[in-house]
């Protein structure tokens, strides 16, 4: 009879009500569950962590969904710019400010509207890469692709010496490393250059310098002393001419000049006189006083050659007449 009562008090028991009671094997189940959400957390965090470049995910609203350490660490990010929900415009005031020194609102809003103009223009799948150069040197290739939620994914890496490579690669094809001015090759780009944008009625001079004496000193203290003089007559020659104006050099102890400020040869003659004087100064090169001299053709274009093949045959021709006069001395073509 009691039982018969207390079933009666509680009603009837469905399988629903069995279902609903938190039962061991249910408990079970929900912390197996939760242990398999938090090792999947851990998993992509340890991959997004591991990556070799920055990772953000912005959603359709602009605020970041996820960035790893790298990114975070890239821009130097406060963390509460690093959690989820942060929107893209504190962000970017904040890049900015580190950049710029400025927080002008009007940038940052056009600085975001900029990025979420050129998103919404890409279908998913597509990228679009953007560089950007912060303050303390660094170069980072930010490389966008839009989601089909309407958000996106930035990756950002560092390019810094890749860059830097390929601007010294570009820098040894036009420089001669030794001296530090433009080379042989260099030379002959803008010598033809000079001669396919010369005006009528006007002209350019052209110095053939050729360096006396240094064939000597560089046999007698070493190759390491006349590198450097080398250097020490680059930096001269390049004190002596004004800012269009190319210097380069052409062999062992040989420079050239393009001068492109020369409106007639008393410009020219003004400048081989200042060039002599310059170089004929005393050196001290790594504790040795040296003394050189130069010789120094001069030609004018298109007076003495339209092409560069006449021009440097003509001035190779003015250089000997020079070096005949003596140590010291210039002279034109004739």
């Amino acid at each position: 009879m009691e039982a018969t009562k207390n079933s009666t008090m509680m009603g009837k028991i469905t399988a629903a009500d069995i279902a609903a009671e938190p039962t061991p094997a249910n408990l079970q189940t929900a912390g197996s569950e939760t242990d398999r959400l938090a090792r999947a957390n851990q998993w992509l965090e340890a991959t997004l962590n591991n990556m070799g470049h920055g990772l953000s995910m912005f959603d359709a609203e602009n605020r970041l969904i996820l960035c790893n350490k790298i990114y975070r660490d890239t821009y130097g990010l406060p963390e509460e710019l690093a959690r989820s929900g942060a929107p893209l415009a504190d962000i970017v005031g904040f890049c900015l400010k580190q950049t710029t020194g400025r927080s002008d609102p009007g940038e940052i809003e056009r600085q975001c509207n900029w990025i979420e103009g050129r998103v919404s223009q890409l279908a998913p799948g597509e990228t679009f890469a953007d560089t950007r150069n912060l303050k303390d040197g660094r170069i980072v290739l930010a490389t966008i692709q839009r989601l089909s939620d309407g958000g996106w994914v930035e990756n950002h890496k560092d390019v810094t010496e890749r860059r830097n490579g390929e601007q010294r690669i570009n820098w040894l094809a036009h420089h001669d490393p030794v001296a530090d001015v433009a080379n042989d090759a260099y030379f002959g780009v803008e010598l033809e250059n000079a001669l396919l944008h010369l005006k009528v009625g006007t002209v350019f001079a052209l110095h053939w310098i050729d360096l006396e004496g240094y064939k000597e000193i560089n046999d007698t203290v070493g190759k390491p002393v006349g590198d450097a003089l080398l250097r020490s007559v680059a930096k001269r020659l390049l004190e002596c001419v004004r800012k269009p104006d190319l210097v380069a050099r052409l062999g062992a102890d040989e420079f050239a000049i393009i001068q492109a400020g020369a409106k007639s040869r008393a410009g020219a003659e003004t400048l081989a006189k200042r060039l002599l004087r310059t170089i004929s100064e005393p050196y001290n090169v790594r504790g040795h006083e040296i003394s050189i001299s130069a010789s120094i053709g001069v030609a004018l274009a298109p007076n003495h050659g339209s092409s560069a093949l006449e021009l440097m045959k003509n001035i190779y021709t003015a250089l000997h007449r020079a070096k005949a006069a003596g140590r010291g001395s210039y002279a034109f073509f004739q």
